[in-house]
């Protein structure tokens, strides 16, 4: 028997005849009553589908309010801080209650979130562990009629907008879309539109990308739209677009030739889309070289790209954790949690950050060392 959301995909390829792949990515995760990410259960830590930065500890937040400091000490302003997709509000917390000790508070700390669900278990969270920093908080479902100044945090945001997947036939590009054949789900290859094959030049950097015969790979469209909307609603400040991905010439790597797609479920990776419909994590690796050329025709400034375990080192978070007050076994618990976050191996290098900037000319923390924007 079919799920609702499975009958809800069906009434909507069939009233199409078949769907973009990027549409049926996010009524998969975002179908307001059946989505991945706005139904009701647990996605986040042990007992979901994966744990975040933040989750794995809290010397992610306080390492990146280092940089808000940073931007206090010399912008003479009201500052707030926006953090696109609050999670379960672990980096919310960390970074305000270290804001707090060092006595720089933004405004406002605003949280993008279209889930009801998880926007009751951040406010649940964020009682819990910062009562007296609750009313610095504001949630909004959408950018308009959003305007800052300060830093913007995209933490795992980009990798799980609705992306197309293309291939390549006899050097003819072609996009994915969804189709039904009696009671299953099938794929269907149709040429791509021109402005498909513009954004993908975009997206390969102006380098020599060379696709073999069935090569298969993905271009977020999404992109271009969210950009621009960061844009408009940053006047001056910072925005740290961290998340896992590389750049165009690591992106379409000659053996990477079955795409970036990912889904997740009970903590473990598959590559079936079609499988656990609203039950599993779908995501896309980012192309930080797309995001880059998009940028170029914003008023956002490129000011750095790195391994997330050098961005944080440059924020202190090395001096961070020598300076708490730990036991012997707190210390050591503490330690596996950093290595989860720094190593090569783990989160520290599979995760790229794009520090932007806009408005603003002094020297940021985050960007200081092992700045590589020319590999994009």
């Amino acid at each position: 028997m079919k799920s609702p959301i499975e009958l809800y995909l069906a009434d909507r390829i069939n009233s199409q005849n078949e769907i973009p792949f990027s549409e049926f990515m996010e009524i998969s995760l975002y179908h307001k009553d059946y989505g991945y990410y706005t139904s009701k259960k647990q996605i986040f830590g042990k007992n979901g589908d994966f744990i975040t930065s933040p989750i794995n500890s809290s010397l992610f937040g306080e390492s990146i309010s280092n940089e808000f400091i940073n931007l206090k000490l010399n912008i003479d302003k009201d500052l707030n801080i926006m953090e696109m997709g609050g999670g379960d509000a672990s980096l919310a917390i960390d970074l305000l209650k270290n804001l707090k000790i060092k006595k720089c508070l933004p405004s406002k700390y605003i949280i993008l979130e279209i889930s009801d669900s998880l926007i009751k278990l951040q406010k649940d969270n964020i009682k819990k562990s910062i009562p007296d920093l609750y009313c610095l908080f504001e949630w909004s479902n959408s950018l308009e009629d959003t305007s800052m100044d300060g830093l913007i945090i995209a933490n795992e945001f980009f990798d799980a907008l609705p992306t197309e997947r293309f291939k390549v036939i006899d050097n003819n590009i072609e996009c994915l879309f969804i189709g039904i054949d009696g009671d299953s789900y099938k794929h269907v290859w149709n040429s791509a539109p021109p402005n498909f094959i513009k954004e993908l030049e975009l997206a390969k950097n102006n380098h020599e990308i060379y696709f073999k015969n069935h090569y298969i790979s993905e271009i977020n469209l999404h992109y271009k739209k969210w950009l621009k909307s960061l844009d408009k609603v940053l006047n001056s400040g910072v925005i740290f677009l961290i998340d896992y991905g590389y750049n165009s010439k690591e992106y379409f790597l000659e053996d990477r030739n079955e795409g970036t797609l990912v889904c997740v479920h009970n903590h473990q990776p598959n590559f079936d889309p079609m499988m656990n419909i609203g039950e599993q994590d779908l995501s896309s690796f980012v192309n930080f070289s797309h995001l880059n050329n998009i940028c170029l025709s914003t008023k956002l400034d490129i000011a750095g790209y790195l391994i997330q375990s050098n961005f944080l080192i440059n924020l202190g978070i090395l001096d961070l954790f020598q300076s708490k007050k730990m036991s012997e076994n707190e210390k050591l618990d503490e330690l596996n949690r950093l290595k989860n976050i720094l190593l090569p191996n783990t989160m520290g290098e599979i995760f790229k950050v794009l520090v932007m900037k806009k408005n603003i000319d002094i020297p940021l923390l985050s960007t200081k060392e092992f700045n590589h924007i020319h590999k994009l």
